[in-house]
């Protein structure tokens, strides 16, 4: 897979919301989401490659890059991108 900067470069790369209870429960880390965009742009599947100690951070980023990013058509590709949840502190 190609890799993404978060944020940065290729599509649109709106970021996932911070789970309310992950945030309440102080939970914080990086998920690596590895996902292939089919030819019309859209994001065909999904998976947490690398994912964080909290199930809830994990979903959230996965379900936001299969259901929110898009990009340009084009041939069949693969992405893998970090995702960090960071609390302000």
């Amino acid at each position: 897979p190609q890799t993404l900067q978060f944020g940065f470069g290729v599509g649109k790369q709106p970021a996932p919301e911070y789970p309310w209870q992950a945030a309440r429960d102080g939970q914080e880390g990086i998920v690596k989401v590895e996902f292939s965009v089919a030819e019309n742009g859209r994001v065909s599947s999904a998976r947490a490659a690398e994912p964080s100690a909290w199930t809830l951070l994990n979903e959230a980023a996965v379900r936001t890059v299969r259901q929110r990013w898009k990009f340009s058509a084009g041939k069949l590709r693969t992405y893998e991108v970090a995702i960090r949840f960071e609390l302000a502190k």
